[in-house]
């Protein structure tokens, strides 16, 4: 009784970052940021065990094993900020122990220990009825999740993608895929055959904070620092619905056995319990629902300030129109976006094509060296739709839009930037796109130019890159200006056709007017006979 009276005076100073109730929802045990485990009986509220340092940081995740057929015990995994992972069995406390709480409720007891290379920031269970065959998956902060078997702890996949951790982590039913949420605001979605990447899902414009799986599905539903549940198609990849209601950061969610209804705890103190009704929903319809509060969001803000203040902004900003006239009027955008993110990681793999192309072109050309009529041709790569690889880089340059180009050419790293001026100095010299490959190399230069002022190997490239832009660029004047003054020489002429009159007299002189236009003066000449004919 002293025990439990004096853990009851600790409790007060506990701060728990993660729960799980115990099969029979009898118990729940927490995690906290000591690094304790906690035991709680759910009828009385009273602290039954204390597993003290059970981890020497925080506990940041746990999960529970659910026992299968063959099994009858319980297990739990443990993931702390001191590098490690910690499986416990769950036993019954026995009376004859001294050190006993609370006899007949259950207790954890420390059975493997499974060190990382950086904190733990998530663990999970697969839900594979085959002891064999279940895995465990861990998140740490290098931004990887690893992947574990659970009966030898044998490494299986590491998998990589997020920029940001993964805070949350679950698997379907089957275990074919693994979905996880980060902080860098994207959800992707594993294969755990291979360990590929089938898609990365893109909403939620904050952390995301919990991720489960409705079961018997591939459907889960996702929980963010934005204050919004959102509920994702796995096999379809795009989003069902947006559940909003909350009004601060999300925490938590659980889902039900049936997947009939979601709970989602958040620091606003709300538990919200979203039920699943019978309606049916238009994928296409909500997003037209989306973009149509989004606008009337951005419309809101933009007429929200029409106060006495914005009127004496606006008068004070008449007075510095002047100055307003001498200052660039436009910049580069710098803000990046999923089409820029994508655009840019195009333009990068058609790089890596073509140098690849080139090489390989070389080495087809130093083996049929020396073969005379014998050689082969190579045939032309299917990967490149047939091109040259110059060629293939300017189509790929092409099909990004105007408005994102700038942007997906921030994204390029210095080393392919490198080779990719290689490329426009061979367009720009055959003539092939220049105003775009002026465009592109004028930014490049702009963005990058005190790396390549450090860089000396590529002053002979800019070099070679001024002198053709120029070229090139004056031929193009010269050919707009011809077709100008061409375009204007034929108004004039169509203009002073319209204005001229027809002179009646001028047949009494017996001129052709169709003299030197070929057929046109023979067909001229028998009308004139015809009518001298009548006359007579």
């Amino acid at each position: 009784t002293n025990l439990l009276q004096s853990s009851k005076s600790k409790i007060s100073t506990f701060y728990g970052l993660c729960t799980a109730f115990f099969p029979g929802d009898s118990h729940v045990i927490v995690g906290t940021r000591e690094g304790h485990l906690l035991i709680i009986d759910i009828a009385s509220g009273d602290t039954v065990y204390i597993e003290e340092n059970a981890h020497e940081g925080a506990i940041w995740s746990l999960d529970i094993k659910r026992p299968t057929a063959g099994e009858t015990g319980v297990s739990i995994v443990t993931g702390s900020a001191d590098k490690s992972v910690k499986f416990w069995d769950v036993e019954r406390q026995d009376e004859d122990d001294e050190e006993v709480i609370a006899a007949g409720h259950p207790m954890v007891v420390h059975m493997r220990t499974l060190k990382t290379a950086d904190d733990v920031v998530a663990v999970r269970f697969s839900h594979s009825l085959d002891p064999t065959k279940r895995m465990v998956f861990v998140s740490t902060l290098d931004c990887q999740i690893k992947v574990f078997f659970d009966d030898t702890l044998k490494f299986f996949l590491s998998l990589y993608g997020h920029s940001l951790p993964a805070l949350a982590l679950d698997a379907s039913d089957d275990d074919t895929i693994l979905a996880s949420g980060g902080a860098d605001k994207t959800i992707k979605i594993w294969g755990l055959d291979f360990g590929d990447t089938h898609k990365t899902l893109y909403g939620h414009t904050d952390s995301i904070t919990d991720l489960r799986f409705v079961r018997r599905t591939h459907n889960f539903f996702t929980s963010s620092k934005d204050g919004s549940v959102r509920f994702w198609d796995g096999d379809r990849f795009e989003q069902i619905l947006s559940l909003n209601g909350h009004t601060a950061e999300l925490n938590c969610l659980a889902v039900s056995r049936t997947g009939a209804f979601v709970l989602s705890g958040g620091m606003d103190r709300q538990v919200r319990v979203w039920e699943r009704t019978q309606d049916i929903v238009f994928i296409e319809e909500e997003k037209e629902r989306a973009l149509e509060a989004l606008f009337d969001g951005a419309d809101g803000n933009r007429n929200a300030d029409k106060g006495t203040a914005s009127i004496m902004r606006a008068e004070g900003d008449e007075e510095h129109d002047d100055e307003a006239e001498n200052e660039p009027q436009s910049e580069a955008a710098v803000r990046r976006s999923v089409l820029s993110v994508s655009s840019g990681d195009r333009i990068m793999e058609a790089i890596e094509k073509s140098d690849q192309e080139l090489k390989d072109l070389a080495t087809f050309n130093k083996s049929q060296k020396g073969k005379g009529e014998k050689a082969k041709q190579r045939m032309l790569n299917p990967l490149l739709l047939g091109m040259e690889p110059h060629q293939y880089i300017l189509w790929v340059l092409r099909s990004v839009k105007s408005a994102e180009l700038e942007q997906s050419l921030l994204v390029i790293p210095l080393s392919h930037i490198e080779r990719l001026l290689y490329y426009l100095i061979v367009l720009i010299r055959s003539g092939r796109g220049v105003e775009l490959c002026s465009r592109v190399s004028v930014f490049l230069i702009k963005i990058h130019q005190n790396q390549i002022i450090s860089n000396k190997t590529l002053a002979s490239p800019l070099r070679e890159l001024k002198r053709l832009i120029k070229l090139r660029l004056e031929e193009i004047r010269d050919t707009v200006g011809y077709n100008i003054a061409a375009m204007k020489a034929v108004s004039r002429i169509a203009n002073d056709k319209k204005n001229q009159y027809l002179d009646h007299d001028s047949d009494k002189n017996g001129e052709d007017v169709w003299a030197g236009l070929g057929l046109g003066s023979d067909i001229a000449a028998a009308l004139q006979n015809k009518k001298g004919e009548r006359n007579q």
